[in-house]
């Protein structure tokens, strides 16, 4: 059976310049070129003796132009802070064995040595480690006369009778100023939440607490709490 050519270049035309469907038969199409589907029907469809202003149509082309803008902003700001997580995670990976200073008002003791660093803002005769158990006993450690500045400090549980367990954690000075403490602890993992947030360390003696509370990594556990 012979076919003409011109029935054939229909055919190829027609088939190139149809719209792709979808497998529930729906078209194809962006949410751009949906929306310029139904502007143009509202500009067909407007009544001829009160035309709608040319301004509103305006607007909403800028209006779906901003919100596509927006919506690609997010989505790459999202992906972004997914790749900056793992950038996070993965350096914090390093740190696994090594020593960090963290900011903590809790303890948890296991006869190690409890190590750490205050800093004053000015000179103090009489410095303190305040240090209350589970039963609400007051342990005090006298840490002498201080200068103005970071002073490191390593004291020994069983000197001072301190039994294995948890505490809460304070320092006080004679003129009643309020030091910054920070605890010396090893980093033993990292765990990063898996709905997302910020990564957490699991340290010697302090558990789970935030990467954003570590005030400073000292690098392997040889290392000084200074």
């Amino acid at each position: 059976m012979t076919v003409s050519n011109s029935l054939l270049n229909d055919s190829t035309a027609s088939s190139q310049g149809a719209t792709p469907v979808a497998s529930n038969g729906q078209s194809q199409t962006s949410g751009s070129d949906m929306f310029m589907t139904l502007l143009m029907a509202q500009i067909k469809n407007q009544n001829p003796l009160d035309p709608a202003d040319p301004s509103q149509f305006v607007n909403q082309l800028v209006q779906m132009n901003q919100m596509q803008t927006s919506l690609g902003m997010l989505s790459q700001l999202k992906d972004n802070a997914m790749l900056l997580r793992e950038l996070q995670g993965l350096g914090l990976g390093n740190q696994v064995g090594n020593r960090v200073l963290v900011q903590s008002n809790t303890v948890q003791l296991d006869g190690a040595p409890l190590a750490g660093r205050l800093t004053l803002s000015g000179a103090e005769n009489q410095v303190t480690l305040q240090l209350t158990g589970a039963d609400g006993k007051l342990h005090q450690i006298d840490l002498g006369a201080q200068p103005a500045g970071e002073v490191a400090f390593s004291v020994n549980p069983a000197d001072y009778g301190l039994a294995a367990g948890s505490y809460a954690l304070s320092a006080t000075t004679a003129s009643r100023a309020t030091p910054m403490l920070e605890l010396a602890a090893v980093v033993q993992g990292v765990r990063l939440p898996v709905q997302g947030g910020e990564p957490m360390l699991t340290l010697s003696g302090l558990g789970d607490v935030p990467a954003s509370s570590v005030s400073r990594l000292l690098g392997n556990t040889s290392s000084s709490a200074s």
